[in-house]
């Protein structure tokens, strides 16, 4: 969604430009005043019409595709002319995108009346007719449709069908141009209408031998309606799975794609498509198991990716440097972010109640640890979190929050102990800040099979692609990977390849103004705000607090900042010249972690990443090796491991009770034999 589809003329635009004399007689500065003032005294708010009917007013798949693209909706509910007048009024505002009307609406509105008050010079606002049902009474449809849809005729009440497919409409569908979307939702009747040049079907419900269309899109000269029959959904065996995401999408697919078209660079998006590869656990020495770093660089030239290595800080001072090197000299190729700290089960506290202290304290330590790594090797590397072995609790999202992580990337966004939403639409989006405030994002594992409909539905979404592996990822050769890179970029070709902490920087929701400006969300604490076109222009920043308790300090391209708080909410506008990034950061650190032991690790966590080594680096030259860590894994039985670490505390703990005893009882007796030997020499003693 990074092409600019809705470019309209703006007054503020030409007078920016007539101010623009002035402004080199009185320098950058004027200019940039200027410009503040007049973007904000000429906002116009976008906002989608829904008119409907008493009983389609609170339509729940319409409104939950409406929160999903967070849209202004005027809702007006019309039952006589008076009411239809009221409609007609607001759909000649300015900022009006799209329009949705129910079925039950269209009698009491007058079809001139509505086309001739969305009329915009060089542009069309399209509508989308919802809720269509089977009605002896078919002249309406007939009137909005020019005469080309005649009727929706009754569905076979059995009717259940096995696919949605999408239809071939590139400049409507895009990447999903061709799937078999797994269909959940039956239609309620069947729209007859004769295939030509000015009506097409997006998306048909098929099975037993039928094909029913469910978005229907009629376009003339002047206008273009989508029709959409009224959809009962049969199949909820997937709500609340974290792998639904087809299914998620076919429930909501005739209204996402229509908000999607009419809305464009005024609805809510990123600021372009983004990928990643991560392999867990590495340190860099030349091979690692089954990586070898030299070939792997040669197969990301070949098949442009980016590949991130999940570094466990305890490896910080162990790096070779011949890999060192490597890193260094490719950058846009490799980069480095945090792998838990000693990589133990429970580093962070048991998952369902950390305990603080030793969160903060592994937090810190990984932090020292990684600094010292920078220090010793030269490469920087990203404060984001992927946690060992499974998501962490929701206490220590709020914790890396705290010490300024990016954000954090698991294959599960939701921390541990919460429960996975219900909510279709969760699914829509692989990051939240829903837990802890901090940008938590879902990575699919490549050593597994990955749909190209899972990637094209994220394509479609704008979404970020993350993947992540282990190296035996490689196990049958240095090019297992190429597949999917091949499939992302085939896909979707503007795919930029980038470092995880790149990615999270460009993570923020911008949308185009009215007034030539443009509103941004920022998710994560850092942010490369790019104005992609080819004048100056303002953006107004907003950033949620809910749930922090510090305030943050603001720094642009390293200089201070003021911002504005209101309520939940911090916001600030700055002005970026044409074609060029601002670097914004949020502190919310306050303490000097760097401090932090980097060598305190304990006789347990320096075992387990010795073992761990040997696994990945001899074990895994050998089918037998490789069989047996396969076997070990897949049968859970790494649950040992944790069993191994908690009867280690426990066996810890006891020993120091022990000893604690002995010295006790040793003190003890001491005292008693010093006092028998004081009395025995006739001195006076308390002894008791």
């Amino acid at each position: 969604m990074t092409v600019m589809k809705k470019q309209r003329p703006e007054a503020a635009y030409w007078l920016k430009k007539l101010l623009g004399m002035t402004a080199k007689a009185h320098g950058r500065a004027l200019s940039s005043i200027v410009l503040l003032v007049l973007m904000s005294s000429t906002c116009h708010t976008q906002e989608i019409v829904l008119i409907h009917g008493k009983k389609t007013g609170f339509d729940e798949q319409v409104h939950k595709v409406v929160d999903f693209y967070d849209l202004k909706v005027a809702s007006i509910e019309v039952d006589s002319p008076s009411t239809a007048g009221i409609a007609i009024r607001r759909l000649r505002k300015r900022g009006t995108l799209g329009v949705l009307i129910s079925q039950e609406a269209l009698a009491v509105l007058d079809t001139k009346q509505v086309l001739a008050a969305l009329r915009r010079p060089g542009s069309t606002i399209p509508i989308l007719i919802f809720g269509i049902v089977a009605d002896e009474n078919s002249t309406e449809l007939k009137l909005w449709s020019d005469g080309v849809i005649r009727a929706c005729v009754p569905a076979a009440k059995d009717f259940r069908p096995g696919a949605l497919k999408v239809e071939d409409i590139p400049t409507l569908a895009r990447t999903l141009v061709g799937l078999q979307l797994p269909a959940v939702s039956a239609p309620t009747c069947t729209m007859q209408f004769e295939p030509t040049e000015r009506v097409e079907t997006a998306l048909a419900a098929e099975g037993n031998g039928s094909s029913i269309a469910v978005l229907v899109r009629a376009r003339s000269e002047t206008h273009e309606i989508f029709f959409a029959p009224q959809l009962e959904l049969y199949d909820t065996s997937w709500v609340g799975n974290p792998g639904a995401l087809p299914q998620a999408f076919s429930s909501l697919a005739p209204f996402l794609l229509f908000l999607d078209h009419a809305t464009g660079d005024y609805g809510w998006h990123l600021d372009g498509h983004y990928a990643n590869l991560t392999i867990d656990d590495p340190w860099l020495i030349e091979p690692y198991g089954h990586l070898h770093y030299n070939a792997l660089l040669e197969e990301m030239e070949k098949h442009n990716f980016h590949t991130t290595i999940a570094f466990i800080p305890w490896n910080h001072d162990r790096s070779k440097p011949e890999v060192v090197g490597l890193l260094r000299a490719h950058p846009e190729r490799y980069s480095i972010s945090i792998h838990g700290n000693n990589h133990t089960h429970r580093e962070f506290g048991n998952y369902g109640g950390d305990a603080p202290w030793e969160r903060a304290a592994n937090l810190k330590q990984a932090i020292a640890r990684m600094e010292r790594f920078r220090a010793l090797t030269g490469i920087p590397y990203d404060r984001l979190m992927i946690f060992p072995h499974a998501v962490a609790s929701e206490a220590t999202f709020a914790a890396l929050k705290a010490f300024d992580f990016l954000g954090t990337a698991n294959s599960l966004n939701v921390p541990a102990g919460a429960p996975f939403p219900t909510d279709p639409t969760f699914l829509l989006r692989p990051y939240t800040l829903s837990y802890g405030n901090i940008l938590s994002l879902f990575r699919y594992s490549a050593e597994g099979q990955i749909s190209r409909m899972e990637i094209a539905i994220q394509s479609f979404l704008g979404n970020p692609l993350l993947f992540y592996g282990h190296e035996k990822l490689f196990d049958n050769g240095i090019g297992e990977f190429n597949k999917f890179a091949d499939s992302v970029n085939g896909i979707e070709p503007d795919t930029q390849w980038k470092s995880l902490g790149e990615i999270a920087r460009h993570l923020y929701l911008v949308r185009r103004r009215e007034d030539g400006g443009f509103d941004v969300r920022m998710f994560s604490n850092e942010m490369a705000l790019r104005n992609q076109t080819q004048r100056d222009s303002v953006f107004h920043v907003e950033v949620d607090l809910n749930g922090l308790a510090a305030m943050p300090s603001l720094t642009i391209d390293d200089s201070p900042a003021v911002f504005e708080r209101s309520g939940s909410k911090l916001t600030f506008r700055l002005l970026v010249p044409a074609a060029q990034v601002k670097r914004v950061r949020l502190h919310y650190q306050t303490e000097d972690v760097t401090a932090a032991d980097v060598g305190d690790t304990g006789l347990y966590a320096s075992t387990l990443r010795h073992a761990s080594d040997f696994r990945d680096l001899y074990l895994s030259r050998f089918s037998v090796g490789r069989f047996v860590t396969g076997a070990y894994y897949q049968h859970g039985l790494d649950s040992l491991e944790l069993k191994a670490e908690m009867a280690w505390r426990m066996a810890a703990a006891g020993l120091g009770v022990a000893f604690a005893g002995i010295w006790y009882i040793r003190r003890r007796t001491a005292g008693k034999k010093a006092c028998r030997d004081s009395q025995s020499n006739g001195q006076e003693s308390r002894c008791t």
